[in-house]
C-alpha cells in the first residue's frame, strides 16, 4: 500500500502540480481510503516529503562504478533519468512550492539536498580510496558542488526547450551533458587536488 500511494502521489503531482496535490486525490488515484493514507502521513507535506526519499533512495544511492569520471557520469545520468521520467515534473513541482512554503523547503532540503550532498561524499571517498583524488572537498566547496548537481538539469527543464529526438538535438543533448561533466571533473581536480588525469 506504501508503494501504491507513493506512485499515485508521484502521478498527481504531475499531472496536476502542487495545486491539485492533496490526499484525497492521491488516496483516490491508488484505491485506497484517505484514512490509510493518513496513518502514514498526517499531512500533505509529510507525504510529499516520503515522495521526496523515494525519489532520491530509489534513483542516487550505491553508485560505485570504479573510477571518479565514471561515478560522476553515473550520477548525472541517474539524475537525467529522475528528470525525464514522472518523477521530474513532480519533484519540479514541490521544488516550485517550497519558496512558498517552509516546511516543504525543510523536507526537501532533507530529502532531496542532502541525498545528493551524501551521495557526492560518497563518491569523492571512493575516489581519495582509489588514489584519484588526494585530498576529500571541504565543506563549503560540497555546498557549491551539491547546488551545481542539483541545478543544472532543473535550470535546463526550466529555461531551454526539451530536446527533440532528432538526430541534431540528440547530439546537442549528448554534448551538454559531456560538458556537464567535464567540467564537474575539472572542479573536482582541483578541489581534490587530483593526483590522476580524468
Amino acid at each position: 500500500m506504501d508503494a501504491a500511494l507513493i506512485e499515485a502521489a508521484i502521478e498527481v503531482l504531475s499531472e496536476s502540480g502542487w495545486a491539485a496535490f492533496t490526499t484525497t486525490a492521491v488516496a483516490r488515484r491508488a484505491g485506497a481510503s484517505t484514512a490509510s493514507l493518513y496513518r502514514r502521513w498526517p499531512s500533505k507535506q509529510a507525504l510529499a516529503g516520503a515522495v521526496a526519499r523515494h525519489i532520491a533512495v530509489n534513483e542516487l544511492s550505491g553508485i560505485d562504478a570504479g573510477s571518479l569520471e565514471s561515478d560522476v557520469r553515473e550520477l548525472l545520468t541517474r539524475k537525467k533519468r529522475i528528470l525525464e521520467a514522472a518523477t521530474g515534473p513532480a519533484l519540479l513541482s514541490l521544488m516550485g512550492q517550497a519558496a512558498h512554503d517552509p516546511e516543504l523547503r525543510q523536507i526537501l532540503h532533507d530529502d532531496v539536498y542532502l541525498a545528493v550532498r551524501e551521495q557526492l561524499e560518497t563518491v569523492i571517498a571512493q575516489a581519495v580510496r582509489r588514489g584519484e583524488l588526494k585530498d576529500a572537498v571541504d565543506t563549503a566547496q560540497m555546498d557549491v558542488l551539491t547546488l551545481v548537481v542539483i541545478g543544472t538539469t532543473l535550470a535546463r527543464s526550466v529555461f531551454l526547450a526539451p530536446q527533440n529526438t532528432d538526430k541534431g538535438t540528440a547530439a546537442d543533448a549528448v554534448d551538454l551533458a559531456e560538458i556537464e561533466l567535464q567540467l564537474l571533473l575539472s572542479v573536482l581536480a582541483r578541489a581534490g587536488a587530483s593526483v590522476t588525469a580524468t
